[in-house]
């Protein structure tokens, strides 16, 4: 239904339809192109510069647990807090438990560490127990944890109880 209004197209304006110049066009692209050319050449030179320069980040090399382990045991042995041979049952022996029966210290220090001379009863893995003597150096620090009755790590080879060693974490 219409009532009376009108709708009129909009009026577009003339459009004038020239011949583009060749020459503009040319240089046009003669510019991109030489714009291109030389950001990659610079690129190119940037890459090369950066890879003649050594990255010490990249360089570098992670050390991995054996190696770290290594090196804390070396350490412990050259202080002389351990002998090679308690490093030994510590990584390769079983652990075990060990209540203290009795603890004399010996007078002798190293560091920050005390030597003292525990006596211990040690659980084997399969059950039961046996008494062990051992000397070994404690933190000073953990020296009030070190007294008859209390349980500390011990490690040993279960063909051969004569040798045990004991481990005391700082406090």
């Amino acid at each position: 239904m219409l009532t009376g209004t009108r709708i009129e197209a909009p009026k577009l304006g003339s459009v004038a339809v020239t011949r583009p110049d060749p020459w503009e066009m040319t240089d046009a692209v003669l510019i991109t192109v030489l714009c291109l050319f030389c950001a990659g050449t610079a690129l190119g030179v940037t890459r090369r510069a950066r890879s003649k320069c050594r990255n010490d980040e990249a360089d570098e090399r992670l050390v991995s647990l054996g190696e770290l382990v290594a090196a804390f045991d070396h350490m412990l042995v050259r202080k002389g807090l351990m002998t090679r041979a308690q490093l030994d049952l510590i990584r390769t022996g079983t652990r075990s438990r060990g209540i203290i029966t009795g603890m004399r210290t010996t007078g002798a220090a190293r560091e920050d560490y005390r030597e003292v001379e525990l006596d211990l009863m040690v659980s084997r893995c399969g059950g039961g127990q046996f008494p062990i003597r051992q000397r070994a150096l404690v933190p000073a620090s953990a020296l009030a944890r070190i007294s008859p009755g209390n349980v500390i790590d011990t490690y040993y080879r279960p063909g051969d109880e004569s040798a045990v060693a004991v481990c005391v974490p700082p406090a």
